[in-house]
């Protein structure tokens, strides 16, 4: 009788999972509404190695709102960090949760190239620049022109393509005046021919952050866990280290400097949420004034639950505490 010992037991385990071929990484496909650093922490989970290191395959797609939300809805992207449009969604019956939150303010300002227009109060019948219609750029300059008691009704807010689209607007003068993200701002700073007409950093409304569909989170929530856990341990990167930030912006986007990215990181950090976060005093806030936008009556509006879910960032975050873990420089 021949005897198998146990060193060619184990030998003979270790070929098979040799030979065993390696799990495919799971894809994932995130869009973004431009390659700043407002969206440093998925540049970073790539570059990093934090995806990879979660079996994903992460794809960045440049695409805004209104392109990123029906596409997330239809399977054909799986993840969205376009928060404000998806609760316009969520609330016309959309299976979506959001599930990050990057700022609790905006970090754009409006800016124009023509010299007529200083005031909020000149934009009267004319065209102001945003991404989509309903995004968090409209509502934050209603928000304004609420404050300053002029009627909202009287602009006439134009769709763009994307944040470049927005950028040179503004560069040639197309329109009156667009909305800006904080890299961007500093841009135009350098060109004399612009300047700046209100600052929407001081809204308080939500930018950024990251949306899942509910049948990804229902039927894959591991997958759903490991993504979180990457683009947590992306965002703590970013703060401790912030030339990784601007290595991964300038990577995508050469056109920016690091002086400009540097710049505009500094000025968005107080617009952060500190956790990912926000209270759900503050979700039933945007869920109203996208309702009002939508003319959706106070009984007929979602409740915070069934738009916002925050249970995979903290169980990313309690998983990364729990293991100590620390970007490295």
């Amino acid at each position: 009788m021949k005897i198998v010992t146990p060193r060619l037991l184990i030998l003979g385990a270790s070929l098979l999972a040799l030979a065993a071929p390696a799990r495919a990484a799971d894809t994932m496909k995130i869009t973004v509404t431009g390659l700043v650093s407002g969206f440093a922490d998925y540049f970073i989970a790539i570059d990093r190695g934090y995806f990879a290191e979660e079996n994903i395959d992460a794809q960045i797609i440049q695409a805004g709102g209104a392109a990123a939300t029906p596409a997330l809805l239809s399977g054909d992207v799986q993840f969205s960090t376009s928060a404000s449009i998806a609760i316009g969604a969520i609330l016309r019956g959309g299976e979506l949760k959001i599930v990050y939150v990057n700022n609790d303010h905006v970090p754009y300002q409006l800016w124009s190239g023509l010299p007529d227009i200083k005031t909020l109060a000149d934009l009267k019948g004319k065209q102001v620049g945003i991404e989509t219609r309903g995004d968090t750029r409209e509502l934050a300059v209603r928000a304004a022109m609420v404050a300053a008691k002029l009627d909202p009704s009287t602009v006439v807010f134009t769709p763009m393509a994307n944040a470049s689209a927005l950028v040179a607007s503004v560069m040639v003068g197309s329109l009156a005046s667009a909305t800006v993200v904080t890299d961007e701002i500093e841009k135009l700073k350098a060109v004399p021919t612009t300047h700046m007409v209100y600052d929407l950093q001081t809204i308080g409304t939500i930018s950024g952050g990251g949306v899942f569909s509910n049948e990804l989170i229902k039927n894959n929530r591991g997958l759903a866990e490991r993504f979180m856990k990457a683009v947590v341990k992306g965002r703590r990167d970013g703060r401790a280290f912030v030339n990784h930030i601007v290595d991964a912006v300038r990577k995508r986007n050469p056109g920016l400097s690091a002086d400009d990215i540097l710049l505009g990181v500094n000025a968005q950090r107080p617009l952060m949420t500190k956790d990912g976060t926000i209270p759900v005093s503050l979700q039933q806030n945007e869920i109203d004034a996208r309702s009002e936008f939508f003319n959706i009556p106070p009984e007929k509006r979602v409740k915070p639950a069934q738009a916002f879910d925050f249970t995979l960032l903290k169980e990313a975050n309690d998983k990364l505490d729990a293991e100590g873990w620390k970007p490295k420089p």
